[in-house]
């Protein structure tokens, strides 16, 4: 990840932490699409972000739109570069730089199935405790029951 994308992805987590949310970063969907930014609050809500540093990585990027089944809110985070993109009223924006951090589009509320949402926050769990695992213990190796594994295994 680039020098822009790590600062826009730290400033985000900050700002969703500090409204409420849980964050963890590289989530795997059960689609095996990984993203950016998963976050979880006390209602339940489940926000994906993902970061783009550049217009031209935002251009070509098409594989967002896999992830919307998967979140209550999809947005895109992204650094003051990226004014003159206009992007579906769906899909919130979060604008942010070394001064301040700010949601500049809402997006709509997207409703999951409670089955589906309950999976993502048992996984969102055990990849939480598998990458904390891994910062304190830094010889215990990505498994089966970790991180991008977590979806092969039926619960």
């Amino acid at each position: 990840m680039d020098t822009k994308s790590r600062l826009i992805l730290r400033n985000t987590m900050r700002f969703l932490a500090n409204k409420g949310y849980q964050i963890i970063s590289e989530f795997a969907l059960p689609n095996k699409k990984r993203v950016d930014l998963m976050a979880i609050n006390l209602k339940r809500e489940i926000l994906i972000v993902e970061v783009k540093s550049n217009i031209k990585n935002l251009k070509i990027d098409k594989k967002w739109k896999k992830y919307l089944k998967y979140c209550n809110f999809f947005y895109f985070a992204l650094n003051n570069y990226q004014k003159i993109i206009n992007i579906k009223k769906n899909i919130g924006i979060i604008k942010t730089n070394n001064l301040k951090t700010e949601i500049i589009q809402k997006p709509k509320y997207n409703k999951i199935s409670v089955k589906r949402k309950s999976t993502i926050i048992l996984k969102f769990a055990l990849s939480a405790a598998s990458k904390f695992h891994r910062l304190i213990d830094p010889k215990f190796k990505k498994q089966k029951n970790n991180s991008i594994f977590v979806y092969k295994k039926k619960i």
